[in-house]
Parts: structure tokens; C-alpha cells; sequence
């Protein structure tokens, strides 16, 4: 018997479960360093999903505005975190990035080079709704998610 494929969205919940209790900025340090050796997988969808929860975390533990993930030219990366100041976390590696960009696409159907959708996630007994655009343009790629005002 062939078992099914779960969706995208739903490890992502998955990882947002998994993580909870944890520090995300310490998490996405280790991403940051050593890309997809960061997972006992080594599968680069794998940590480009769990980097996309610990962003998504740490966004929502520091009442973020927004977090924006910018990838211009082969491999300047770049995470910008609007919260209580304006600053940078590590980014993930330019190929890690990369499969964020194609994960999020492919979670929130967006296929056009720029578009916007709701995302709920689900949280324990609790749930999230994230507003992310995505915007593509030769050489540049940007993934910002926004957070509801608290």
C-alpha cells in the first residue's frame, strides 16, 4: 500500500507544532550554518520547512509586522525582521532560500511573479492568519510575511 504525500501546509503546521516551545532564533542560527546538514535528513525541503516555522515563530513571539526573506542575484540572502526596531536574523543558505521560495508558492497557490494570500495556521488550540506576498523579478526574489496586529 502506497501512503499519500501529506501536504506541504500541513508539515509546515507540523513544524510550527514541533517548535513551540523552543528558542527559534537559536534554530535558525543553526540553519544558517549548516544548510541542509542542519536536519538528520539532509533533504533541503526538509529544512526550508523548518526554517519557514522558526521565521514564522519567531515573528509571532516578537509581535513582528512583518519578516521579509530577499534573494537577489546567485546568493545575497537577506532577512529582515519590522518589530519593536527594524534588524536582520540570519538568513538561510541561497539554495535553502531557494526551496522557501518554491514551498511557499506551492502552499499558497501563488504562481503569477507577484501575489497575495491569507494563511491560516493552525496552532495547537489556537491559529494564525498570515497575510504572505510573494514578488519575483529577474534576479530578485522577496517572500514578506505579515503578522496580524496584536
Amino acid at each position: 500500500m502506497v501512503e499519500a504525500k501529506r501536504s506541504l501546509h500541513l508539515r509546515l503546521q507540523e513544524y510550527c507544532d514541533c517548535y513551540l516551545e523552543t528558542d527559534p532564533q537559536k534554530e535558525i542560527v543553526v540553519i544558517n550554518k549548516k544548510g541542509a546538514a542542519a536536519d538528520v535528513t539532509k533533504d533541503r525541503e526538509e529544512v526550508a520547512l523548518k526554517f519557514l516555522c522558526l521565521t514564522i515563530l519567531y515573528g509571532i513571539n516578537e509581535s513582528a509586522k512583518k519578516i521579509t526573506l530577499t534573494k537577489k542575484g546567485r546568493d545575497k540572502v537577506r532577512l529582515d525582521v519590522d518589530a519593536a526596531g527594524k534588524y536582520v536574523l540570519p538568513a538561510p543558505r541561497a539554495d535553502i532560500a531557494d526551496e522557501i521560495f518554491k514551498l511557499m508558492r506551492s502552499i499558497t497557490h501563488l504562481e503569477s511573479e507577484r501575489g497575495r494570500e491569507v494563511l491560516s495556521l493552525g496552532l495547537r488550540n489556537d491559529r494564525v492568519e498570515l497575510t504572505v506576498e510573494l514578488a519575483s523579478a529577474p534576479g530578485e526574489n522577496t517572500l514578506t510575511i505579515l503578522f496580524p496586529a496584536t
